[in-house]
Formats: structure tokens, sequence, C-alpha cells
């Protein structure tokens, strides 16, 4: 398929990072799980997608863990910080004989920046648990993150906000 057939079949819409976006569940009635930030969803998922227009999705964090999953298309790349201060570079994609992974969990707390190296489009999907609500996403720019993570500054600066 054509990423804009992709995108006219899952109803994917453009999204605030850059990509294409589809939520794909939110439970209506679902017992909901107390957080230090609130109550929230047990979980909940999406569709995203990136193209070769879409700027890569800059470092960001979030309270809840997530699970991505390759669906279709070309790679996708994920930069990973985590709290300790490893840095992790995670190809999704499907040829995993040559070490591309079908899916990645990432936990609440680390950074995460992701971009399409090359290719027409990347298709993944991103179940998070507790559910993800917008006021749980944690934004950074490149000078706060430089300072927890100065061993890392080549790719902050590349994949960070001013």
């Amino acid at each position: 398929m054509k990423k804009q057939d992709v995108i006219r079949t899952l109803g994917l819409a453009p999204h605030f990072e850059g990509g294409y976006f589809a939520e794909t569940f939110r439970p209506d009635a679902a017992t909901k799980i107390v957080t230090a930030r609130g109550e929230r969803l047990v979980m909940t998922a999406i569709y995203f997608m990136l193209d070769d227009a879409s700027p890569p999705v800059a470092f960001h964090s979030k309270h809840s863990d997530g699970i991505q999953f390759h669906l279709k298309g070309d790679p996708v790349t994920y930069h990973l910080i985590l709290p300790d201060g490893t840095y992790e570079k995670i190809v999704l994609g499907q040829d995993i004989e040559n070490g591309q992974h079908l899916q990645l969990a990432v936990a609440g707390g680390t950074w995460k920046a992701l971009e399409l190296e090359s290719g027409d489009y990347g298709l993944v999907s991103e179940v998070v648990s507790p559910g993800w609500e917008l006021e749980d996403m944690i934004e950074t720019n490149r000078q706060t993150l430089s300072a927890l993570f100065p061993q890392h500054a080549g790719i902050i600066a590349r994949l960070t906000h001013v």
C-alpha cells in the first residue's frame, strides 16, 4: 500500500509532533487506575505513522509505560535515553534477521525520539498503560536535556527543539 492509502484506510490525521496518528483504543467504562497525576484509564492505543515528509519526533517522555509495535512500511528508528543516562538506538522493522525489532517496550521516564531514516513511511502502534493523557507528556528542550545528559549532546542537539 502507498502511504496515502494507509492514511485513508486507517483514518489517520496529522499529529502535533509530525506524522499521522489515530487513537484505536480508549475504553469507555473501564476501571481507572489511581496515579500521582490523577485517575487514568487502564490502557490506550494508537497508530502512528512517520512519512518521508515528517520531521523527526523530538525527545520527549511520559509517565506511563508503552509498547511500540512495527506494523507496516519502512523501519522506524527510536533513540532512547534511559533515566540512568544510558543511550539506546533501536530500529523497529520487519527485518528481524538483521537486527530489527518487531516491538519495543519503553518505560515511563525514558526520553524518546524517533525518525524515519529512509523510505516512504513507517507505521507503528503504541499501547500505553496507564492510559495516555496529554497532560502526562513531558516535553523538554535542548538546554535542559543536555544539562541532564551531556554525554549525549550530539544526538540531543539533533533531536530536540531549541
